[in-house]
């Protein structure tokens, strides 16, 4: 019961474990928004290289341990991969696995016809359809309403002596 009493408090308090906005009172470091003040003391002495960079608890704790995780293994196996194809400190020396199923020589290429620069977002192009000249169209006007037809010939017989008719 106690448990649920736990829980049923920590639902009032709602979203993430946090005390930003406050000061960590062993560190004097302010605590961000969704951090605790154990988080921000600064007390792991850390030895970091050049070009490595360490996340920021609050940061970890919004995305997620096992999504920094994945995208740290996701690296590494593609630097292995790389490194296997010597891509890694010299471009010359790079190498195709024969576990890819074809080579460049195997695409098939062709001229499309299309003449436009290369990167360019091309344009939607307007169909344009030649006007059948023994199709008449025009504005019909029946009982009030006037409306477009694109072939007049398609006007009822029983009706057309009740239409206005203007051709376009």
């Amino acid at each position: 019961m106690a448990n649920m009493a736990k829980q049923m408090e920590l639902f009032d308090e709602g979203g993430l474990m946090q005390e930003g906005g406050t000061i960590d009172p062993v560190s004097g470091n302010d605590v961000p928004i969704g951090s605790t003040q154990k988080e921000v003391r600064d007390d792991i002495p850390a030895q970091l290289s050049e070009g490595e960079f360490v996340m920021p608890a609050d940061v970890v704790r919004y995305h997620g341990l096992d999504k920094m995780m994945a995208l740290r293994d996701e690296a590494k196996r593609g630097l292995a991969r790389m490194d296997a194809m010597g891509q890694m400190g010299n471009a010359d020396e790079a190498v195709i696995p024969d576990g890819i199923p074809f080579g460049i020589e195997d695409l098939e290429m062709e001229d499309d016809g299309l003449e436009m620069n290369e990167g360019g977002m091309p344009m939607p192009q307007q169909a344009q359809r030649m006007k059948d000249p023994r199709v008449q169209s025009g504005y019909v006007t029946y009982r009030g309403q006037r409306a477009h037809i694109g072939d007049l010939s398609t006007i009822p017989e029983n009706i057309r002596d009740e239409v206005e008719i203007e051709r376009t």
